[in-house]
């Protein structure tokens, strides 16, 4: 029988041969594949994980969260919607493509819904042209406020004017806004009161109808041809 390595007595003049090296490595090369298997085994379990926190679907769109550096998405800051009784912050936001600044504290008197936005986020993409239909049923009974969150201006701006936006936009280049009002992903919808106060907000993109829906309950107003108007073709 070939003696094991670990059998041989480890004296100078007794050294194991080639040959007993040569079967203690192929008894142990077994075990070492296993070992080598095993790692990469947990290793493509810890990047599953990682893939899974980090990117999410939101409305069928597959989507990175926070979807660019510095983009404020903390997941963790609160629910995906429900009501609310906050005040919308005073802030002066700077106003989109050189528009003048837009002072917040203007739409009291009346109901507000405010959308934060960047192009970056693809659901919010998806989502603008709903939020047109709702500003177009709705007219003067809805003040609407796209609030642009730390996007670039050759992004934004060019995408405004191909989707044809009328209602009011302005910049949130350093996320100041989106922070106070603690929203924690893109997009998010605030609806406000003729008070001021954050009645109801949702995270996440809508619809046309869903918005209707959402407006029609939480502020009491519905569009100017009916509850259907914003879905009318």
């Amino acid at each position: 029988m070939t003696p094991d390595i670990g059998d041989v007595d480890p004296r100078p003049d007794e050294l194991p041969t080639a040959p007993v090296l040569a079967e203690a490595s192929r008894r142990r090369s077994p075990l070492l594949r296993t070992l080598l298997l095993a790692a990469v085994a947990v290793v493509a379990v810890l990047a599953g994980a990682l893939l899974a926190t980090t990117f999410g679907e939101e409305g069928g769109v597959v989507v990175r969260r926070g979807t660019a550096v510095d983009a404020p998405a903390r997941l963790d800051a609160g629910p995906r919607s429900g009501s609310e009784n906050r005040p919308l912050p005073d802030r002066t936001l700077e106003g989109f493509a050189g528009a003048a600044p837009v002072d917040l504290t203007s739409y009291r008197g009346g109901p507000l819904l405010v959308n934060f936005w960047a192009t970056w986020c693809a659901p919010c993409v998806e989502e603008m042209p709903d939020i047109q239909r709702v500003a177009d049923a709705y007219g003067d009974r809805l003040a609407v406020l796209g609030v642009n969150v730390q996007d670039a201006p050759a992004n934004a701006e060019p995408f405004v004017a191909r989707l044809g936006v009328t209602y009011d936009l302005a910049l949130d280049p350093a996320g100041e806004l989106y922070t106070d009002v603690r929203a924690f992903g893109m997009p998010t919808t605030l609806l406000v009161d003729a008070d001021g106060t954050i009645v109801y907000r949702h995270t996440g993109p809508l619809d046309d109808a869903e918005i209707t829906a959402l407006v029609t309950e939480h502020l009491g107003i519905a569009p100017a041809g009916g509850a259907g108007a914003a879905t009318a073709s």
